[in-house]
């Protein structure tokens, strides 16, 4: 029987909002799917080895935890990046993404260096900005989603973002907001600031991800209760 390995990186330190449940929703999935999983969580202590992971999770937490965490992430940069441009699953959600651009600076005047995956930089504020929005996946482009932003972070491209994993069709206005493009898909990462957590509300990108993890493994599990949840959600808000 196959067994799914799943890295939980830096899963004690991200953990806010309750985003953990993502990997807890993906585990349920794959054993539903009748796979054995196995999860390991990586802390700051720890060499970062991607090998013989079919998975990585990295979820949301406070800016401070984030900086906290930047010197050892970009120590790994170029393994990172290998594995990513070798079509490595990562799911990237909240906070966790200013590790994935090029740099971002706190409050208190300090600037941390990102991996430069993407373009972008960000600026934590003095506020929240907290909004539900109504998306649609560019992996599908028929459907709707449903996610939450809250984030103390504003992010700013260099050059327009070329592969966007959503495009908003609501969200509030506001310092902090996410304009009409959010998140970045390139090839097997799956990065959005989307709480919720988002894949224990979307049925639609938990599938994407599990193809993306099991490719011809994949089998068909019930997904009724999720997909009716998230019809009346995005009925409510449109």
């Amino acid at each position: 029987m196959r067994k799914i390995r799943i890295l939980n990186l830096y899963g004690e330190a991200l953990d806010l909002n309750g985003d953990g449940k993502n990997v807890t929703a993906f585990e349920k999935r794959i054993a539903e799917m009748g796979y054995e999983y196995e999860t390991a969580s990586l802390g700051v202590d720890e060499e970062i080895d991607f090998s013989g992971y079919d998975v990585v999770f990295m979820t949301h937490g406070k800016p401070h935890n984030v900086s906290a965490l930047s010197e050892h992430f970009a120590k790994y940069k170029e393994n990172i990046m290998e594995n990513i441009e070798n079509g490595k699953v990562f799911v990237v959600t909240g906070s966790s993404n200013m590790l994935l651009g090029k740099s971002f600076s706190m409050l208190d005047g300090k600037t941390y260096e990102g991996i430069g995956l993407f373009d972008c930089t960000a600026e934590e504020f003095d506020s929240l900005y907290v909004s539900d929005a109504v998306l649609v996946p560019e992996f599908a482009p028929e459907e709707k989603m449903f996610g939450t932003y809250y984030r103390c972070e504003s992010v700013k491209y260099d050059t327009p973002n070329k592969n966007p994993l959503f495009t908003v069709v609501k969200a509030d206005a506001g310092k902090g907001s996410v304009g009409e493009k959010e998140g970045v898909r390139h090839k097997n990462v799956f990065a959005t600031w989307c709480l919720g957590p988002v894949l224990v509300r979307n049925p639609l990108m938990m599938k994407e991800v599990l193809h993306c993890v099991l490719g011809e493994d994949y089998r068909e599990t019930d997904f009724s209760l999720e997909e009716k949840a998230v019809k009346m959600i995005i009925e409510e808000l449109i």
